[in-house]
């Protein structure tokens, strides 16, 4: 009896970590096909053209744009996600039947990330197995994740890829076994095997070139994923192990070169109207950066960090009186930056990624929400990890109090939002009113003469669902993420656009290719040739 029951000891610890995984997973399923909708592609123009790439793949033509007249090589997206996409693509290769489809790639890897998310919480916070797979469902059920999930977005592939990737350097660089850092994981027992991998003599230098290769595939999924190199160079010199540093370095190059490489070459393969939707990251940012100067920075960072109050949005005080929100931001931030402090000897990449992804969500010149989400698991948990911290039995009574009362408002109002914007699916709103202009832009395209070529604000959806070439109208520029460009601008791109294409018809929708064409109208470049029901509106291109 006695010797039985020593046998079967381990027994609920290994049931209770299968039973929170599944659990964890099972919900995200879900929680996947609620996010889910029937939207089309290419509503928000980065998920078309994503199809696009992914059926190019797919069919044999390489990784371009075979939507744009000589189909140019592809270079505004690294090619991780359209890989992924094509082989679903081989699979179902009829469009638009296989939307649902491939729009089934981001509910397969919802629980992928979420289990992603557990272990992640595990590792860096020393969370119990209980409450990881907490954090983690908190995490793949936010709002804006859902959002991601349900089109056809990057954000959730790089999620898992990121994890594995923080996970991986910090056992890199920290190479021992840390105690348990907070009283949610005093009962959290360390996963079969880590600890022997852990207490293990440093790693040899394959481990450091495959470090330095899975940051090199990261950046291939995302771009942003490149902070993680220098996060983890930084960390290995602040060691004193410059010779792991090299090597993590020359291995990322196997992937980052080929890539920098390939957006060289075809740098100047789309013209200059249509580099901020078609065009190489690098010139289109550099060449701001020229133009601006100094103010330009300035004026880039204060926007962004205005961007930056979304994260309140998810507690619902994005309309809270300023007070109110600054009271929410210092709490939030303090609570984080306990927590980090807390797991900075086990995970010193993963709380020191914060500070070259943070310069670049700072610095880059777009709004960073979809930048922001994922990091926001990571968030998580330091907010979990600062709030056991604080609060503990072992703090000051005042300390404890507060921060009791504090986590408990934050998580009231986190489950109030989100209980209505779950109920209301609220975030579906400017899919379907995107939806609803793209179809009828492809509508009015598909009805027009097949000998000539459409430049429209739809170009995306024109061009997969009325199955003819389009150009854009009006491509992102990094001045308009500080101040809305005058008629004049609009006018002067869209007139680059007709010069570089020479398309036949224009088709508008949205409000600021309108400015543009009305401006073309008036000297003569564009004739009004009808209007859809939907305000879609067709003018030919005078010559």
């Amino acid at each position: 009896m006695t010797g039985a029951a020593v046998h079967q000891a381990p027994m609920p610890s290994d049931a209770l970590q299968r039973r929170t995984a599944l659990a964890t997973a099972a919900i995200a399923v879900l929680l996947g096909f609620f996010a889910m909708t029937d939207v089309p592609i290419g509503i928000f123009q980065d998920d078309g053209h994503y199809a696009i790439l992914a059926r190019a793949i797919a069919n044999g033509d390489g990784y371009r744009y075979t939507n744009l007249p000589g189909a140019p090589a592809a270079t505004h997206f690294p090619p991780g996600y359209p890989l992924l996409l094509a082989l679903l693509w081989r699979v179902a290769p009829q469009f638009p039947a296989n939307v649902a489809f491939l729009k089934l790639i981001n509910v397969m890897l919802l629980p992928i990330a979420a289990l992603a998310v557990r272990e992640l919480a595990r590792r860096v916070g020393g969370l119990s197995v209980v409450v990881s797979s907490v954090v983690a469902v908190i995490s793949v059920a936010t709002v804006p994740v859902l959002f991601l999930n349900g089109l056809l977005f990057s954000e959730t592939a790089f999620l898992i890829a990121l994890c594995g990737v923080l996970i991986m350097a910090d056992r890199f660089v920290v190479q021992t076994n840390m105690p348990t850092l907070t009283a949610a994981s005093e009962a959290a027992p360390e996963p079969a095997g880590v600890a022997a991998a852990d207490a293990a003599p440093a790693p040899a230098w394959r481990t450091a070139v495959l470090l330095g290769l899975a940051i090199g595939a990261l950046s291939l999924l995302r771009t942003v994923g490149v902070t993680l190199l220098p996060a983890v160079v930084a960390t290995l010199l602040w060691r004193r192990r410059g010779r792991d540093a090299a090597l993590v370095v020359a291995g990322s190059l196997i992937f980052l070169l080929p890539w920098q490489w390939w957006t060289s070459a075809h740098a100047h393969d789309v013209p200059s109207a249509v580099a901020g939707a078609y065009g190489a990251y690098g010139p289109w940012i550099a060449d701001a950066w020229r133009a601006g100067g100094f103010d330009f920075a300035v004026a880039v960072a204060a926007e962004n960090l205005r961007g930056m109050r979304l994260v309140l949005m998810l507690f619902g005080l994005y309309e809270a009186p300023m007070l109110l929100q600054g009271v929410a931001g210092m709490a939030l931030l303090v609570l984080a930056g306990a927590g980090a402090v807390r797991c900075w000897p086990r995970a010193t990449v993963s709380v020191f990624v914060f500070v070259p992804y943070g310069l670049l969500l700072l610095l880059w010149p777009f709004p960073p929400d979809r930048f922001l989400w994922p990091l926001w698991p990571l968030a998580l948990v330091f907010l979990f990890v600062g709030v056991s911290h604080l609060g503990a039995p072992t703090a000051r009574p005042a300390m404890r109090l507060a921060v009791r009362v504090t986590a408990v408002l934050l998580a009231a109002g986190f489950a109030t939002w989100h209980a209505r914007s779950w109920r209301d699916r609220s975030w579906e709103s400017g899919e379907r009113t995107n939806a609803r202009m793209g179809i009828a832009a492809a509508g009015v395209a598909a009805a027009l003469p097949a000998d000539g070529l459409v430049a429209s604000d739809q170009d995306a959806m024109v061009h997969l669902y009325a199955g003819r070439p389009a150009v854009p109208l009006l491509a992102l520029t990094a001045e308009q993420h500080v101040r809305r460009r005058t008629d004049a601008e609009v006018a002067a791109q869209l007139a680059g656009v007709l010069d570089a294409y020479h398309p036949r018809w224009v088709v508008v929708g949205e409000r600021e290719s309108l400015r543009a064409a009305v401006q073309l109208a008036r000297t003569g470049r564009l004739k009004l040739k009808g209007a859809d029901p939907s305000n879609v509106l067709v003018y030919d291109v005078v010559r």
